[in-house]
């Protein structure tokens, strides 16, 4: 397992390099007021600038624990300042705009007890006279941000978590859910639109669900509440966010052991013109342009955290370790021992080629190789990425009766690079047999995960080609293992293919449809799953009922689901499956969802749990 992901993950780097998200939380909808035709776009002239008043506060802490001791990675940020926009103009129907931070009244962030803005001095070494420049779409989609290369990492990611989180998407009607890149990962977002004039449009937002969550572990149930409310002036600008988030991961035990909490808002104070000048960034010959969200780290601080992180190992102490319990696929004190190892193999790179000499050795078992894998997937650098291709790639690794079990740990790499994905396609031509199987759904996920962080051509080809090899398979069997690869893949792009198989005369190729449009945020998606969610065979049911369960359901896709239940249309094994898909609208949607539970009540089920379960959410 990537347990250094799951740990610490790109956690330590949220609460390092400014930690947290920038997310709002507002009152109840207001009343709609009389609608404006014209749609609403977002505009950004050049030579006119906006200045915004930010007051932002954040609490990140993640608990590590080992060697009968537990630890805790903290952040903690107050800022309170300008941010201020600038129109440079358009190229086509890209709108760039700079975003600069200034004249900060309140300033902290402290990181592992360390102030890393301690005056005035600090903060204008960081920010003054620095600016971003985003790539804005007239909906409010952010394509990209770019820095000068030598701007400080902490501006940097400064300004990746305020365009992450403060970004507004505007859509025709009343509702819409988008997927967006944050400094915590990708969040499946709710938007609704509560009422508009003349002057503004005001939008309720509400991350319903966090798609790939970084920084604050793995394995374990995450409590979100994320409320903001955002106006946008028809004028095609942002007038004001206000509002909060908290973010918890559980514990096996139901204890938070990473937690998040944010608090911003954010008002327009002013509106002028500036003048372009030799400086402005447009201008700039060399550019560092990023993914939103995607965070820099600095050198001297990921050192510090890997200091801490690696708590003491050493390379020979991690060698005797491995010689004496590898064959046993755990270690004492396991956890601990696999978040030591791998900052050890970030620190320490050559020893990742050691690694791939000890998997070779023929007295390592392959439970013991399997740990090793582990080992270099959950550093996930490029040097561990180097060995363990190398390490799958060797006679050792081939000759394993269980090579699709070694090959998944590929699946793990969070971060894959080029050379990655190029092996996982190579080794997918390569295959047969249930070994093909297994390579079908590494390349889905390596190729999608670096095509959703980097739109890498490349990583587009190859999932492309499993889209390719599902048109020409005939067979179902096959055909659902490359509908599952693609929903590994999670490429909004791919909805249409994944869809068209919802009508499959196969029950097994429906079910991978409903399973492989799980991360799919798209109205073809939930339209599709809603489809499928009435299915005659039950197994197809479940499935789509999970993936619906995955997303926001406004109140037209609620009252879908409760017909089908008054028409009869829901199996009675499923009936847990779709409480639990209905519950989370009980306050929200008490009428619809107490009119399907009372209608549950009326049949004959014969599971009791069930029976409760309703009875209890009616407090009858």
């Amino acid at each position: 397992m990537n347990t250094r992901k799951t740990l610490l993950g790109g956690a330590a780097l949220a609460l390092l390099l400014c930690a947290a998200a920038w997310m709002a939380l507002g009152p109840e909808p207001l009343a709609r007021a009389s609608p404006v035709d014209e749609p609403l776009q977002f505009r950004f002239p050049k030579g006119q600038r906006w200045t915004y008043r930010l007051d932002y506060a954040a609490d990140s802490r993640v608990q590590l624990s080992g060697q009968g001791k537990q630890t805790s990675l903290a952040g903690q940020v107050r800022l309170v300042g300008d941010l201020v926009l600038r129109g440079h103009g358009a190229q086509g129907v890209v709108q760039r705009v700079g975003l600069r931070l200034e004249n900060w009244s309140q300033h902290s962030l402290r990181v592992l007890g360390q102030e890393l803005l301690p005056d005035a001095s600090a903060v204008d070494a960081v920010f003054q006279g620095r600016e971003a420049l985003l790539e804005v779409d007239p909906d409010g989609v952010v394509r990209a941000v770019s820095f000068r290369e030598e701007d400080p990492s902490l501006f940097k990611n400064t300004v990746q978590s305020l365009v992450g989180e403060l970004q507004v998407v505007l859509r025709e009607g009343a509702t819409w859910s988008v997927e967006e890149a944050t400094s915590r990962g990708r969040a499946r977002t709710e938007y609704s639109r509560v009422g508009e004039d003349a002057a503004a449009v005001r939008l309720l937002k509400r991350r319903a669900e966090y798609v790939e969550l970084k920084g604050l572990g793995q394995g374990g149930a995450v409590r979100l509440v994320s409320r903001f409310e955002a106006d946008v002036a028809r004028e095609g600008v942002l007038d004001r966010v206000d509002g909060e988030e908290t973010v918890e991961r559980l514990g096996a035990g139901g204890d938070v052991s990473a937690a998040s909490q944010v608090r911003v808002s954010l008002v327009r104070s002013a509106t002028g013109h500036f003048e372009p000048g030799e400086d402005d960034l447009v201008a700039a010959s060399a550019l560092q342009r990023l993914a939103p969200g995607t965070m820099v780290v600095d050198p001297k601080v990921r050192a510090q955290m890997l200091t801490q992180q690696v708590d003491g190992m050493t390379a020979d102490r991690l060698f005797t370790l491995l010689e004496q319990f590898a064959n046993l696929g755990t270690l004492p004190d396991h956890n601990h021992f696999l978040l030591q190892a791998t900052g050890l193999l970030e620190q320490q790179p050559e020893l990742c080629a050691r690694l791939v000499e000890l998997f070779r050795r023929p007295t390592l078992q392959v439970k013991g190789r399997a740990l090793l894998l582990d080992l270099l997937a959950g550093t996930g650098t490029p040097e561990a990425q180097v060995a363990l291709v190398q390490a799958l790639s060797s006679r050792e690794a081939a000759g394993e009766a269980r090579y699709d079990m070694l090959l998944s740990r590929l699946s793990l790499v969070s971060h894959p690079t080029s050379d990655t994905v190029r092996f996982a396609e190579r080794t997918y031509a390569s295959m047969q047999g249930a070994l093909r199987v297994a390579s079908t759904y590494t390349l889905g996920s390596t190729a999608g995960a670096l095509y959703r962080q980097e739109k890498s051509p490349e990583a587009w080809a190859a999932v492309q080609r499993l889209a390719e090899d599902l048109r020409a398979s005939k067979a179902p069997e096959e055909q659902a293992h490359f509908l599952m690869a693609l929903g590994n893949a999670g490429v909004v792009e791919q909805t249409e293919v994944i869809s068209g198989y919802a009508g499959s005369p196969s029950p097994e190729v429906r079910r991978a449809s409903a399973k492989a449009l799980r991360k799919m945020a798209t109205p073809e998606a939930t339209l599709t799953l809603l489809s499928l969610a009435a299915d005659t065979q039950s197994p197809v049911q479940a499935t789509a009922m999970e993936s619906l369960g995955r997303r926001p359901l406004d109140t037209g896709l609620l009252m879908d689901l409760r017909d089908l239940a008054l028409s009869g249309g829901v199996k009675v094994e499923n009936y847990h499956v779709f409480v639990s898909l209905v519950a989370p609208y009980l306050e929200t949607e008490p009428d619809v969802v107490r009119e399907l539970l009372r209608h549950l009540l009326t049949q004959e089920v014969p599971d009791r749990q069930v029976l409760t379960r309703i009875r209890g959410l009616l407090e009858t």
